[in-house]
């Protein structure tokens, strides 16, 4: 593996002492001690070099070695024929790219820029890395300043090393160690990180602090300042924001101070939640602003998004924001299994409310109404409604509450009649929140009434709809399987008295 980085060896070295089922993306984050953003780059790397592979299971990847393959070298053909210079130049030139792609693939270390130059500086052979790095670069003065070059040109006498800043194609200078290698009419210059060797004591400190920050904090505010605290001590933070996705959007969750504008900067934002990798770019004050992306089993929920008045930011530096922001998103995924667990109980305490109501011996209408309210309050939704059907088969509203006056007359006037069907269509509970793709498909006045929470549980007796009740929240409400039962056996009880009622 000596032609592997660090990293890589690493996951290698786990994948092949690990059982398959030990071998999924957040164990090996653990089990490596790298960030999830870091293992998931890498092992795409690895499976595009043709070293790893994945198999599905769910909807997680279990990550596996991949079977070794011989290469054959093809047979050369009859040189007998009038093409046979032809033939040999092809199989020759043939041979070389090949050996030329056995080169370049030694040299294509990831945590290593490769580049060789002449004596006018000029770049004529450079690594993949490099190249990604640097495009188009023709010269070392393209990327490098005046006081750099006049020290670097001084060591190009005889093998040294110096450090420089290299500025890439987003503008951030990175500090590098340059290796000055002399060979006959060039020189082969190998650029380290010096950030990639290992983290300090004062680094290591804050990465700690920071997790046990996550299960002490009182709350997301809480642990977001603190997380600002002490980045604010390894470089010059200017801004730190949290950034949500649904289906409307991007939502800014926390932002301190509020100097940029999101929406300004939401392509860069989008790109790193789709690329699954950190995305940087220059300010117009010559700061720098880095987005993260929450990833949670592979997808991203969300980014973090840092801004520093410093002209670069350190590898290093930028590993450790990284592994921050895993801490973030495991905090997020432990709030939202809280407040499932919350939605479970408040589900059981409704079932009971409306079992109360429902044997008070009340009229029809006032039983309704006092249902809605009921499974309103308890849930903590804001807004809620009943439709029953008509003699007609149609549905005709007979009870809502807290309904803002556009959304109440636009029930009456059926503009949600086909929506409440999809629910009759399917005779099951319709759950949607902001963050479902079908959220992008309602009606546009949910969404400008910032309902991010829809739920349409069907009304039930003998396995025939009678009716629809219809909520409504301002809050993403998170259920799980078992909750949405419970709710569906509310439709249940509703059914089963106004059928004895004779409505």
């Amino acid at each position: 593996m000596e032609n592997l980085s660090e990293t890589e060896k690493l996951i290698i070295s786990y994948l092949r002492s690990n059982p398959p089922e030990e071998c999924m993306l957040d164990k090996i984050t653990r089990g490596i001690n790298r960030s999830r953003a870091t293992v998931l780059k890498y092992l795409h790397i690895l499976q595009a070099r043709g070293l790893v592979n994945y198999r599905s299971v769910g909807r997680s990847k279990l990550w596996m070695l991949s079977d070794d393959t011989d290469v054959r070298a093809a047979e050369t053909p009859d040189e007998t024929s009038g093409d046979s210079e032809i033939i040999k130049n092809a199989s020759k030139l043939h041979r070389t790219i090949l050996e030329l792609l056995e080169l370049e693939r030694t040299v294509d270390d990831p945590d290593k820029l490769v580049f060789t130059v002449n004596t006018f500086l000029d770049i004529i052979v450079a690594n993949e890395p490099f190249r990604r790095m640097f495009p188009g670069t023709g010269n070392l003065e393209d990327i490098m300043d005046r006081e750099s070059l006049l020290i670097f040109k001084e060591k190009m006498k005889s093998a040294g090393t110096v450090q420089a800043d290299l500025r890439g194609r987003d503008g951030i200078r990175r500090s590098y160690s340059l290796s000055i290698n002399p060979v006959n009419d060039f020189w082969v210059i190998i650029a380290r990180d010096p950030a990639s060797s290992s983290f300090s004591k004062g680094e290591l400190e804050v990465l700690l602090t920071i997790t046990r920050l996550r299960s002490s904090a009182g709350s997301l505010e809480e642990f977001l300042l603190s997380i600002r605290e002490e980045l604010s001590g390894l470089l010059s933070l200017s801004e730190l924001a949290l950034v949500g996705r649904d289906a409307s959007g991007l939502e800014v969750i926390h932002q301190h101070p509020e100097t940029i504008n999101i929406g300004e900067v939401d392509y860069f934002i989008y790109r790193s939640m789709e690329t699954l990798e950190t995305v940087s770019w220059q300010t117009e004050t010559g700061g720098i602003m880095l987005s993260v992306p929450l990833i949670v089993e592979e997808r991203a929920t969300g980014a973090l998004i840092i801004g520093t008045s410093d002209d670069s930011v350190p590898s290093q530096i930028l590993e450790i924001i990284e592994m921050v922001a895993d801490e973030i998103s495991e905090y997020l995924s432990m709030e939202k299994l809280k407040r499932e667990k919350e939605e479970f109980i408040r589900t059981l305490i409704a079932m009971n409310r409306v079992s109360e109501i429902i044997n008070s011996g009340e009229k029809e209408d006032r039983m309704l109404e006092r249902s809605i309210e009921a499974v309103i309050e308890t849930l903590g939704f804001e807004m809620g409604c009943i439709y029953l059907m008509d003699e007609g088969r149609e549905l005709e509203m007979r009870a809502q509450k807290n309904l803002p006056e556009t959304l109440s007359k636009m029930c009456m006037a059926g503009v949600f009649r086909d929506l409440f069907s999809r629910s009759v269509e399917k005779e099951k509970i319709i759950y949607i929140t902001s963050e479902s793709p079908e959220y992008r498909l309602l009606h546009e006045s949910i969404r400008k009434n910032n309902i991010r929470t829809l739920l349409m549980l069907p009304i039930k007796f003998s396995g025939e709809i009678i009716g629809i009740l219809n909520l409504a929240s301002y809050d993403v409400k998170p259920y799980n399987r078992i909750s949405l039962e419970n709710l569906s056996s509310i439709g249940l009880q509703l059914g089963s008295a106004l059928a004895g009622a004779g409505i």
